[in-house]
């Protein structure tokens, strides 16, 4: 069984919760709003005014990313022309710090970025300022606004050299990873907070994206057991362990087994056990590699 991109599997989640109506929150603080956040992980639709150069908009990500430290203004000059000599790519890096300043004075605030004589780094406080930073503050709320977007840095990866774009394939993919840890985190909140159909529909698209996860099998199970769907759950069980079986040659976990047993029988507070050995599960089957 292929797996699915998690930009794919996040438009389906995206599309299901517009339609479940629980687009803006579900279960999880609403610390920002879409509206007055820098969208880093937006599609490329041109740049945002002020900025007229789309080596300042990479910056700004690098810088984003990377936040909280000085970085030399020789090793961002050589990032971003690596086939300059160091004259001119400095001459272009003041070129473009100097647009770059007007967007973060206006968007971000006038302390954020920093320039100096030998240095450049962008501060910021615990204020959200970009949409990456829901990944880790409101894990529901940055699952549906991000997957209604593209990757991030959209249309950069033709910006720089290979230093820039190796940087920008790495973070991409921590950023892809944080989104589903969201995705996950978020389902397990609309688990304890009984709203099983949109934690069914989360916890479905979550073992679409990782169809071995025992962790996300629970998470299937448990949603329709808490919606009084035991013979949904008791299903979603039985295809997880036909395609273990089938296609790793594995028999499911005890405490699998012992959650359908629960569920079968009508036993248990499913919803005050939805944390309990998930963690221990996630790390069991996920990530197998087939040869």
């Amino acid at each position: 069984m292929a797996e699915a991109h998690p930009g794919e599997i996040m438009a389906l989640v995206s599309e299901q919760a517009a339609h479940a109506g629980c687009e803006a929150s579900c279960g999880g603080a609403h610390v920002a709003t879409e509206r007055g956040l820098v969208q880093l992980m937006g599609a490329s639709q041109g740049l945002p005014a002020p900025l007229i150069y789309r080596k300042g908009w990479a910056l700004l990500g690098y810088l984003a990313v990377e936040s909280n430290r000085k970085h030399s203004r020789i090793a961002l000059a050589a990032l971003l022309w690596p086939s300059l000599s160091e004259t001119s790519a400095l001459t272009n890096l003041r070129q473009v710090l100097s647009n770059l300043n007007r967007y973060c004075s206006n968007a971000l605030g006038p302390d954020a970025l920093r320039i100096e004589r030998g240095s450049v780094g962008l501060f910021r406080d615990d204020q959200v300022r970009f949409d990456i930073d829901l990944l880790q503050l409101a894990p529901c709320q940055a699952v549906y606004m991000l997957a209604r977007q593209s990757c991030f840095l959209d249309g950069m990866d033709d910006i720089a050299g290979i230093d820039f774009h190796s940087w920008l394939e790495t973070t991409r993919q921590e950023l892809d990873g944080r989104l589903i840890d969201a995705a996950e985190k978020c389902c397990d909140e609309l688990l304890a907070s009984q709203q099983w159909e949109r934690a069914a529909m989360m916890a479905r698209s979550l073992s679409l994206h990782d169809p071995w996860n025992e962790a996300h099998a629970q998470r299937v199970m448990r949603a329709h057991a808490g919606g009084g769907m035991r013979a949904a759950a008791v299903k979603a069980y039985q295809r997880f362990e036909v395609m273990l079986r089938a296609e790793l040659g594995l028999d499911t976990s005890v405490e699998l087994r012992q959650l359908l047993a629960q569920i079968s029988n009508g036993v248990g507070a499913l919803a005050g056990e939805v944390t309990s050995g998930l963690r221990m599960e996630r790390g069991r089957i996920s990530g197998v590699v087939l040869g």
